[in-house]
């Protein structure tokens, strides 16, 4: 089950299948239409190739199978066929991605496929023009220094600089793949294993497929291949999350660990709290959660990288947020609690008032922490506060109280409050019940 963006259309997956069979209907129509194109030109191309890698200064390649220089012939107009249109699929690609991944995941797929594009075709013409020339000339030197007489096969010459440019690209794929998902933010300590689990196993999939039958040569590439990602991506491998947020663990009744994250939406608050606002648990301040789809999606991924099991969100005057973001919440297996959703500042005469008030509150929730714990830490915290009145309830109707200036609101269950008023009698401080 995967999360529902605002900008991915409510459709059934079978439209989802028919966009993608077009697109990938129209790709392949221009791939064939672009390598026939080529085929009639790759004679041309090959010959210049075949000059670059011949490291006699007379000619001393030859051609020793025909029918696999037709193969050859294929695979090269093939190549630069889809050379070609990798700016076009590039394009399909990430206009079909688009609608389902975060600002994040857009970016990095974006640069992933422009940077990979731009590199394959560098990494070709390096390879061709600078690296195997380099390899067959020495490869030529010690030939005659041993006595041979140079003769080359085209083909074998152009199909070992094939698997070099092949193996080369696996590769920078993956150092690529891992380099910008850390550089947008999307991979980090915490989720690195994730990434490199599929980046390796893809490529090493590759590469076995590739050289089937090579087993200690398909074994030599996969340990060069993971050594190269490894090395090149550790920076951000090691990297701390962006949207990393300080919160104790829980253990709830059950012994289940719990992280609670409370937030609070700007959109309709007179006086709002600070964005460094101070409270025992993790805490964030959102503009417009309920308008902003930006402001969603770095909800979702606040709580994918912390692991928050519980939301608990205060201050928004939408009454469509709940239904909004309901679904991806439970999704990221965290829960949405609406304990503090009437909480506005509305109700509040200044900015101290409400952010006592605010505090008071948080510390009222009883799940995941047990009655005895709130209790306990809301008497130590009324210690603190002697100029204040305290007006006890225990339902949720926080927003139809009228309070002064000086009263706090403290929701207390119902089968508590008598011990609770003791305790407040016990300590000298002013009350008043409110029954619901």
């Amino acid at each position: 089950m995967s999360l529902q963006l605002e900008q991915d259309a409510k459709v059934p997956i079978q439209t989802h299948i028919d966009e993608f069979s077009s697109r990938f209907a129209i790709m392949i129509f221009l791939w064939i239409v672009v390598t026939i194109f080529w085929i009639t030109n790759i004679d041309v191309v090959l010959e210049k190739i075949i000059l670059t890698l011949d490291p006699c200064v007379d000619q001393c390649t030859n051609l020793y199978n025909p029918a696999k220089w037709s193969e050859i012939r294929w695979l090269s107009a093939a190549l630069l066929g889809f050379v070609s249109i990798s700016p076009l699929l590039v394009y399909q690609i990430y206009v079909f991605s688009r609608p389902g991944m975060m600002n994040r995941e857009a970016k990095w797929l974006l640069a992933w496929l422009i940077i990979g594009s731009i590199t394959f075709i560098i990494n070709i013409a390096m390879t061709i023009f600078i690296f195997m020339p380099y390899l067959f000339e020495i490869g030529h030197s010690n030939q005659i220094k041993l006595g041979f007489e140079a003769k080359y096969d085209v083909v074998a010459m152009l199909t070992m600089a094939m698997a070099v440019i092949w193996v080369e690209v696996l590769i920078l794929s993956g150092v690529i793949a891992l380099v910008t998902a850390g550089l947008s933010g999307l991979m980090h300590q915490g989720n690195s294993r994730w990434w490199r689990l599929r980046v390796h196993g893809i490529i090493s999939m590759l590469i076995l497929l590739s050289f089937y039958g090579q087993v200690t040569f398909s074994l030599i590439i996969i340990g060069l291949s993971f050594a190269s990602i490894e090395l090149i991506s550790m920076p951000w491998i090691k990297a701390r999350a962006s949207m990393l947020i300080a919160c104790p663990i829980i253990f709830d009744e059950f012994g289940v660990t719990r992280k609670v994250l409370f937030a609070q939406c700007e959109c309709d608050n007179e006086f709002k709290l600070p964005r460094d606002h101070h409270t025992d648990n993790a805490y964030i301040s959102f503009k417009s959660i309920c308008k902003n789809k930006n402001e969603k999606e770095k909800l979702y991924q606040i709580i994918e990288t912390n692991k928050f099991t519980d939301f608990v969100i205060f201050g928004c005057s939408s009454t469509n947020l709940i239904e909004q973001i309901e679904n991806n919440l439970f999704t990221s297996k965290c829960q949405l609690r609406t304990d503090l959703f009437l909480l506005n500042s509305k109700n509040f005469s200044s900015l101290e008032h409400y952010s006592i008030n605010s505090r008071f509150l948080m510390d009222s929730i009883i799940d995941p922490w047990h009655s005895t714990q709130v209790i306990s830490k809301l008497l130590s915290r009324i210690r603190k506060f002697e100029k204040f009145k305290f007006v006890i309830c225990h339902d949720n109707s926080i927003d139809k109280l009228e309070i002064e200036n000086d009263e706090v609101i403290i929701k207390i269950p119902k089968e508590k409050i008598e011990y609770f008023s003791s305790e407040l009698d016990g300590i000298g401080r002013k009350y008043r019940l409110v029954e619901s």
